[in-house]
């Protein structure tokens, strides 16, 4: 009886292995990760000085961290701002939850890339409380070479005591000139600030 026991748990045991050989149990698998989503250097508190060609600085960023994904060509910042200063005493200041810089992956290199700012996006000059001009929307592209601030997306932007509700726009930080963009079927919206106090 002894015997017919042992026999009958070995034959169980041996048919159990070969079923966990060649049925695993999904809880076992090992999971695979896909490294060319995780970034290769990641570094916190950063802050970035650019410079133009000529050697001046093109502007200074902050980030409370920055990602740096070599398999996609791409840095991501969180938590940014960025801070240019014109030759004239202008400064620009530009915040955003995230940015990008060489946003497009898969092209050429060049020096000063253009930065995207996503998320909450606030672009101004002047004061905080009353800027010259400002821009706000969720996806701001800055480009440093031809020096502008432009989306495709609807934005806000405020530029003296005008203000503008479009689907775009485009802003030379040079020449100050504005060019806003309507999809067709939309307008863009004008709010004039009334020049007398009550």
């Amino acid at each position: 009886m002894i015997k017919k026991i042992a026999i009958a748990t070995m034959i169980t045991s041996v048919l159990g292995a070969l079923l966990i050989l060649i049925f695993p149990r999904d809880s076992h698998s090992p999971s695979t990760t896909n490294f060319s989503n995780l970034p290769d250097i990641y570094l916190r508190d950063v802050n970035i000085l650019a410079f133009n060609p000529n050697g001046t600085i093109a502007y200074k960023l902050s980030a409370e961290a920055i990602e740096q994904f070599s398999a996609h060509d791409t840095i991501r910042l969180k938590q940014l701002n960025l801070l240019v200063e014109r030759a004239d005493g202008e400064q620009w200041h530009m915040s955003a939850q995230e940015g990008l810089i060489q946003p497009e992956p898969n092209q050429p290199s060049r020096i000063l890339e253009p930065v995207q700012l996503m998320g909450t996006v606030a672009v101004y000059s002047g004061a905080v409380d009353d800027p010259k001009y400002s821009f706000r929307g969720s996806d701001v592209i800055y480009d440093p070479r031809n020096n502008s601030v432009h989306s495709e997306k609807p934005s806000a932007v405020k530029a003296g005591t005008t203000a503008y509700d479009a689907d775009g726009f485009h802003f030379d930080l040079t020449t100050k000139d504005l060019s806003l963009r309507s999809t067709p079927g939309n307008q863009v919206k004008i709010q004039h600030d009334s020049d007398e106090k009550e």
